[in-house]
């Protein structure tokens, strides 16, 4: 009976969400018409680095000539404009500047390495200001922020998904014009393999195109010696990869100073451009590119 229970909930709380989206994807679809890309990242579970994968990458393809953005879909615990070093307000543009719009609109913040970003925690004037929106609001809220924005011509949009699959992430899941897919981040534990079954699940329920899983914190090299070590253990991204039919893209080592560049607000690709970290995000990109049909 509980099961029954959770599927007819999953079913109303899905049907209920392609209602809202549809009426929402007209803006969204004006303000995101000039971005080839989008590609959202998801984690079954907070604290497997999905926020420094999803920066990292947007870096990779920075430094390869693509124009890319970033939309923080995280509300409670929007980390991406710290992770980039922007403590700023996004620029509000009042209705004369833009004839025709009737409502304000935002430009993005822009990274040190010309990364557009879009987040909630950018709207306040602190970013310590708590947000305690729930269901409908919360969904509201993602729709007009991304249909508020200036985003411009850009190459990739990457969303950064809060862990799990609540409300931001079924949003996205609906809501975003023809969404290319996402990337799935998970750790080696055996926990967070568990979790990440059931977002990639939800996923699939939402008929949303799963492109490639990562390992992140997959392995780390021996400062001493330079052997490889795994102590979190070993090879559980690649069979949860098998065991989901989703192509593996590779595991993402830990680096020791990784935790400095986040503070920092420094992607570690640009300050460790030949590091094992930076050399694992590569063939990600590649990866990816090669899911999009751009090799």
């Amino acid at each position: 009976m509980n099961a029954d229970i959770e599927r007819e909930q999953f079913e109303a709380m899905k049907s209920k969400v392609r209602e809202e989206a549809l009426k929402a994807k007209g803006p969204m679809a004006m303000a995101l018409k000039d971005i080839r890309h989008k590609i959202a990242i998801l984690s079954g579970k907070g604290g497997v680095g999905k926020t420094v994968v999803t920066v990292n990458l947007a870096s990779t393809l920075k430094k390869k000539g693509y124009e890319v953005c970033i939309f923080d879909a995280d509300l409670h615990g929007p980390a991406v404009p710290k992770a980039l070093g922007l403590y700023g307000r996004m620029d509000v543009v009042s209705e004369h500047d833009h004839p025709g719009h009737h409502d304000l609109r935002f430009n993005p913040l822009l990274s040190s390495n010309g990364i557009k970003v879009v987040s909630v925690a950018s709207m306040w004037a602190s970013q310590d200001q708590p947000i305690m929106w729930k269901g409908a609001h919360k969904m509201r809220a993602i729709r007009q922020l991304i249909a508020s924005v200036n985003w411009g011509r850009a190459d990739f949009l990457l969303v950064d998904l809060p862990p799990g699959t609540g409300d931001e992430v079924q949003t996205v899941m609906r809501s975003i014009p023809k969404l290319d897919g996402m990337i799935v981040v998970t750790t080696p534990q055996g926990l967070s393999t568990m979790v990440c079954t059931r977002a990639i699940s939800a996923a699939r329920e939402l008929e949303v195109p799963l492109l490639g899983l990562v390992e992140n914190m997959s392995w780390l090299k021996c400062p001493s010696c330079a052997t490889e070590m795994y102590p979190f253990g070993k090879g559980q991204g690649e069979k949860l990869a098998r065991l989901m039919e989703i192509p593996f893209w590779g595991k993402i080592p830990i680096e020791l100073e990784m935790g400095e560049c986040v503070d920092e607000g420094v992607p570690f690709v640009d300050e460790k451009p030949d590091s094992d970290f930076s050399k694992a995000m590569d063939k990600i990109v590649s990866k990816l590119m090669e899911s999009l049909g751009e090799n």
